[in-house]
């Protein structure tokens, strides 16, 4: 077996991959800044280098990569499970600008108690590697990531623009998707959720007619079925669950008791824990969509609490480019915290910050520092409370920096 090595081993998505191809058999190693840092002295007798894409596309003068691609062995991680680990596998691809992670989770242990052993590729948690034919892949649209699979199924939970930064308009993001979905194989199936508008205008530029289509409605959720995890939004990835059973043809006693037993994944309104009677939830939300669902779901689970907002933005672009939807988004927030930006892999522009966005946000203050955050809400929470804290930066030590302040 080809010896792999993977830099950035410690990411979310990479270190699942890297689990699997080494249970798949591959000779495996890696490194990450966070244990050590890189050097060229990795690639030794390596016959694969497996990158995350931001590192690929945006650091491409590191001498890592410079030897890799001289030697023509470097390749992101997503084309290597697409050019690899698929290979052969019954392959289902969870895809959306929300909810792909809590989707690909359920139709793992969906599978899982069917007893068909999938194998799980999912970027929060929960992946898993198994015997069986069927590999469950969340796919990714930044970068073009997707475009490395050819799936049997695609679970398509919803478009919406994001990651302007790379795609630039929502045209080419929908064009981005329609490439995707073009390569299910013949005979395979796409689900999707009609509600969402931009999976409408995405249909008519389906061309293939060598594909089964399959859409859904959130008004088609059965209402004999409770699910453990709260929000309209889980419903809806629930329904696509639902219709990826009739697919396979697994039965409605096992699908509705997975469903029911499903009570998430991390980072998913996670509930930390409670503390003089002020509850904190940790969520990996960074788009007003998500925000607004989450709230909506946290207001359902406690209709008579009060409901605090702490937004750590996530990039420069995508809350500058979505700053029109975010008055709509915590409508039903007590008040909404702002924090400094994430800059992720983008540049500071110098021409916007988190006051920008709490001046455009209703019932806003903008707070920039983690540790004065966590002093507000000492002075402020009153039992009862609940504090729902929302990005994919550094957001989770900020929601256990409030806890331990309380």
């Amino acid at each position: 077996m080809p010896k792999v090595h993977f830099m950035g081993i410690e990411g979310a998505g990479l270190s699942a991959v890297a689990k699997i191809a080494k249970s798949y058999g591959f000779n495996i190693s890696g490194c990450d800044l966070k244990t050590g840092g890189h050097d060229i002295s990795h690639l030794k007798g390596i016959d694969i280098l497996a990158v995350t894409p931001a590192v690929h596309f945006q650091s491409a003068q590191h001498p890592e990569l410079v030897e890799g691609g001289r030697r023509g062995i470097l390749m992101t991680w997503q084309e290597f499970m697409g050019k690899y680990l698929h290979k052969g596998k019954f392959v289902i691809c969870i895809a959306g600008t929300h909810g792909k992670s809590t989707t690909t989770a359920m139709a793992g242990q969906l599978l899982q108690a069917s007893g068909l052993d999938p194998t799980v590729e999912v970027g929060a948690n929960g992946s898993r590697f198994g015997k069986g034919k069927y590999f469950i892949s969340e796919a990714d649209e930044y970068y073009g990531n997707f475009l490395h699979y050819h799936p049997d199924i695609v679970i398509l939970n919803n478009i919406e623009l994001d990651h302007p930064e790379y795609f630039g308009t929502f045209e080419k993001m929908l064009d981005t998707y329609a490439q995707f979905v073009s390569q299910i194989k013949p005979g395979g199936t796409l689900i999707y959720n009609m509600d969402n508008l931009g999976n409408r205008q995405l249909i008519p530029k389906i061309q293939s007619s060598k594909i089964s289509i399959v859409g859904f409605l959130l008004s088609d959720f059965p209402k004999k079925l409770r699910l453990s995890v709260p929000g309209n939004h889980n419903k809806a990835n629930a329904m696509g669950i639902i219709k990826l059973a009739e697919v396979l043809k697994i039965s409605n006693k096992i699908l509705y008791k997975v469903l029911k037993d499903f009570t998430g994944i991390g980072r998913r309104l996670e509930e930390l824990g409670t503390i003089n009677g002020i509850t904190v939830i940790d969520d990996y939300a960074n788009h007003p969509t998500a925000f607004k669902a989450n709230l909506q779901a946290v207001k359902e689970k406690y209709p008579e609490r009060r409901i605090w907002a702490v937004i750590e933005p996530h990039t420069f672009s995508r809350p500058k480019a979505t700053l029109s939807d975010y008055p709509a988004a915590f409508r039903l927030a007590h008040q909404v915290i702002i924090s400094k930006i994430f800059a992720s892999r983008e540049t500071d522009p110098g021409n916007f910050t988190g006051a920008d966005i709490a001046a455009a946000t209703p019932r806003a203050i903008y707070i920039p520092e983690f540790s004065d955050i966590a002093t507000y809400f000492k002075q402020h929470a009153q039992p009862g409370d609940v504090i729902l804290v929302m990005g994919s930066g550094d957001s989770s030590k900020l929601a256990r920096q409030i806890l331990e302040a309380l």
